[in-house]
């Protein structure tokens, strides 16, 4: 039987959180061929044409499981005669819960005025450049931190509401979140110690993660890989960059509470600062 996209979107729908999935009983039925993901009518061609691009690429063959699903996007484990990777599908923008974004895009380069207002009037239009424009800032944003040596998943492919990325995990078990586990007091304190550098190095290279926890924090043969990047901001572009760094920070010493990691957030602030100005970033 053959799936449809829109069976796919059940699954963007079905959860308001982010959740993991510890089995595999979330297949999808068997491993579907990413060309039996079509429309009913029998035309043989993709429901949307996202997949279809990846797919005429090489780029992804199947989709095998669910990493992780929720309200803004889902997560699949892909497979392609290169290997595999991790599926990123962003779910519509009228229903993800992640909307009122001014914040992150101040200062964000559109390259057109018209655009730009339809944006801001959340026209039909607006909306659809809105969505392209959000995903394909986590490509850029990714493969610049990539670039810069910050321990992210390689950045493979991005095609309209997908983006193509290593796969982080063993075999076909996606690493986990740090969130997720109960780690050993040495671990936790290894993982904090590891996510605080990670952060150091991102805002040295003029950026702010924007969402930086332990949520958005994998735990790979017992090393840190930050994930999640449609949020990141310039440092020198947005007027709010003090106040996202600030909230970052507190989050991320907040999530470790869990693991019983003690942190001084307004230190740790302090010290942020001193390195944005120390490599010659204005703020």
């Amino acid at each position: 039987m053959k799936i449809t996209l829109e069976e796919i979107q059940d699954v963007f729908e079905e959860n308001t959180s982010f959740e993991k999935f510890k089995s595999r009983k979330r297949k999808l039925t068997g491993s579907q061929n990413v060309n039996k993901l079509v429309s009913d009518d029998g035309s043989n061609s993709f429901t949307a044409t996202d997949l279809e691009e990846l797919r005429g690429r090489g780029i992804v063959d199947e989709l095998l499981y669910v990493i992780k699903s929720g309200k803004e996007a889902t997560v699949y484990l892909g497979k392609s005669s290169e290997g595999y990777s991790a599926v990123k599908m962003y779910t519509d923008l009228r229903v993800r819960s992640f909307k009122k974004d001014d914040i992150y895009r101040q200062g964000r380069f559109i390259g057109d005025a018209r655009i730009e207002k339809a944006i801001d009037q959340g026209s039909k239009t607006g909306l659809n450049a809105h969505q392209i424009l959000w995903v394909s800032e986590e490509f850029r944003q990714m493969n610049f931190l990539y670039k810069s040596g910050i321990p992210v998943p390689k950045p493979i492919a991005n095609s309209g509401l997908v983006v193509v990325m290593e796969f982080i995990g063993e075999e076909r078990e996606a690493a986990p979140r740090i969130s997720d586990l109960n780690l050993e007091k040495e671990d936790a304190q290894d993982a904090f110690r590891q996510s605080l550098r990670i952060l150091e190095r991102i805002v040295s290279v003029g950026r702010i993660h924007g969402d930086f926890s332990s949520y958005n924090l994998l735990w790979n043969n017992g090393k840190v890989i930050v994930i999640d990047f449609p949020q990141i901001i310039n440092i020198q572009s947005n007027t709010s960059a003090k106040e996202i760094l600030k909230r970052d920070i507190v989050s991320f010493c907040k999530s470790f509470k869990k693991h019983k990691v003690e942190s001084d957030p307004e230190k740790i602030y302090k010290n942020m600062l001193r390195i944005i100005y120390d490599s010659g970033i204005d703020l």
